[in-house]
């Protein structure tokens, strides 16, 4: 898959999924912001240097809440980042993992699980996506968060 699929599958996820359709509970003042493609909203790194996570995640005061990254592979020289975008997003969850999100390719789900794991990253959830004619979806792998996080994104939503 190319950069251009990564691209379209984090703006899918950023205007689909922050919030979800008819979310009640979405905070005021929230926003997402997908930086894929065109960066807008970094991190700063310990040695200076400005982070894009795929999706971020902010309050009205500009502060990160959550993150979301997509990946098209697991590769762990991404690990550096992936830590930084979870010690960066908040952990105001039931089971107090950080906000921090990763999606990846339908089938390689248990991977990126094992990978996070193994790296001692808090995480909220693994997701899966795939193309489908009608456009892409979305599946939850595993949830550590906020059940409500749980939820199928069906193709067509944007």
């Amino acid at each position: 898959m190319t950069q251009d699929v990564h691209d379209q599958v984090a703006l899918y996820i950023s205007r689909t999924r922050y919030p979800f359709p008819g979310q009640q509970d979405w905070p005021e003042g929230y926003y997402a912001i997908c930086n894929a493609g065109d960066p807008k909203r970094g991190i700063e790194t310990a040695d200076g240097g400005i982070y894009y996570p795929d999706i971020i995640i902010v309050s009205p005061k500009d502060e990160v809440r959550e993150v979301g990254e997509v990946e098209m592979t697991i590769d762990p020289s991404k690990i550096p980042m992936m830590r930084l975008g979870s010690e960066t997003a908040d952990d105001r969850t039931p089971t107090k993992v950080r906000h921090f999100f990763l999606y990846v390719p339908m089938g390689l789900e248990a991977e990126a699980k094992a990978m996070l794991e193994e790296a001692g990253i808090s995480y909220a959830g693994v997701r899966g996506f795939e193309a489908t004619e009608a456009g892409f979806r979305i599946v939850p792998f595993h949830t550590a968060g906020d059940q409500y996080d749980h939820q199928i994104t069906e193709p067509g939503l944007v």
